[in-house]
């Protein structure tokens, strides 16, 4: 017997019927949650970084790359904030992998990014599609030359409003970026969803209700979207 929202018998309820209990809870209650906006971060989720982090590799010859990217990220904060310059950021992160720092280069994070990183079109087509049922949000720890650089490749175009860190002078590693998102949007909390590729970020963002999504590709993606209700389409 199928049955309305209320648990009345009557029309079906939304979802699969097939979802073990716990799944159909999961999907019937964000089936009925009113989601607002789609928040997403930049670097990793819609800009390819790769290559370019492929090329910090070869330069600090680190033991583990997992910890090495968890430090770049780590130490970004401040000079995404515009506390310290990118050299000073170079040289901490030099000093963390016992490197020293005299034979980095100062400029890394600008030195070829243009020519290392690419926008992701099948996000880009996701966003666009998004963006008709929903506000669509930009946060990114980023850096002016890169502003610069994903400004003039049209990338801000595709959002409702972007919120760049060097601008507000805030990073995603504190829960005010977030907050200002909502005020700037007139969003609550629950009424958002905030997408990105570092699981420490999207954990400050759940903390203040946010529903966060660990990006891994596209396909995981849309099928997360989906799962909460998200009317998304699929890639091809």
């Amino acid at each position: 017997m199928s049955y309305r929202a209320n648990g009345e018998p009557g029309s079906p309820v939304p979802g699969n019927l097939f979802l073990s209990s716990s799944q159909h809870v999961f999907s019937f209650c964000y089936t009925y949650s009113m989601f607002k906006a789609i928040i997403f971060d930049a670097g990793g989720v819609i800009i390819e970084q790769g290559q370019q982090l492929n090329e910090f590799v070869k330069i600090f010859k680190p033991n583990d790359k997992r910890r090495f990217r968890e430090r770049i990220h780590h130490f970004a904060a401040a000079l995404c904030k515009g506390e310290i310059t990118e050299g000073e950021y170079w040289r901490k992160v030099a000093e963390s992998e016992n490197v020293d720092p005299k034979t980095i280069p100062p400029n890394l994070w600008v030195q070829g990014y243009e020519e290392t990183t690419k926008i992701k079109l099948c996000v880009i087509k996701l966003i666009k599609s998004l963006r008709k049922k929903y506000k669509t949000i930009l946060i990114s720890n980023t850096i002016e030359p890169h502003v610069l650089v994903n400004k003039e490749r049209g990338l801000f175009e595709n959002f409702d409003d972007v919120i760049n860190s060097n601008e507000v002078h805030l990073s995603k590693d504190d829960p005010k970026i977030f907050k200002l998102a909502l005020e700037r949007n007139q969003l609550n909390a629950r009424e958002c969803i905030f997408i990105d590729d570092i699981r420490k970020f999207v954990e400050v963002a759940e903390s203040l209700g946010i529903k966060g999504i660990i990006f891994e590709n596209i396909d995981q993606l849309i099928k997360e979207l989906k799962n909460l209700g998200i009317d998304a389409p699929q890639s091809n």
